[in-house]
């Protein structure tokens, strides 16, 4: 048998500002991402701060909301001033601790969220607890008194961290900015 030689071809080359890199001499390489995950995760700070302030949908995907375009840029100005990552942007304005309105986006710290969230945490704790004696203190089998002991103790971890989440996370990051002066005996 004799093998057939191929005519050279004509290569096209498309130039996609830096997305691309000829691998070798009869191929290119992309980077086209095929999700939003993947552009997080590969992306520069600045370039994912310039898609953010010029793409509302990119903002609200990386920051779970949506505010107009002078807003986005004073969040994105927060964001660095602090350091802050992009999950605890979320968590402050899903705490009220970052407001964004039409015209500004600005921290609103709140000595009452802590307070708040420990006064609730006690309360959750204590219900849990008596609900937990009194499971024990029942006349049903050892392994129904078990199972509900099991599932109020996961009642009372989900409820505690997401309480942890929404409350007292937001004033602990807002402290560690330097946003909120730590007060004596803390």
């Amino acid at each position: 048998m004799k093998e057939q030689q191929s005519a050279p071809q004509d290569s096209i080359q498309i130039n996609l500002i830096g997305e691309q890199r000829k691998a070798t001499r009869d191929y290119n390489e992309y980077f086209i991402p095929g999700s939003i995950k993947l552009v997080l995760a590969t992306w520069t700070q600045e370039k994912r701060n310039s898609m953010a302030l010029n793409n509302s949908d990119f903002f609200r995907y990386r920051f779970g909301f949506e505010p107009p375009k002078v807003a986005r840029q004073q969040v994105l100005e927060i964001q660095t001033k602090y350091d802050l990552t992009d999950r605890e942007v979320r968590w402050l304005h899903r705490s009220g601790q970052l407001k964004a309105s039409r015209t500004e986006a600005k921290l609103v710290p709140s000595r009452l969220m802590p307070a708040a969230g420990w006064i609730q945490v006690s309360i959750l704790s204590f219900f849990c607890l008596a609900m937990t004696l009194q499971i024990a203190a029942s006349n049903a089998p050892a392994w129904k008194q078990a199972l509900g002991q099991l599932i109020i103790s996961g009642l009372w971890f989900g409820g505690a961290c997401m309480l942890n989440s929404l409350l007292l996370a937001p004033w602990r990051t807002l402290k560690r900015a330097g946003v909120v002066k730590a007060v004596k005996g803390e």
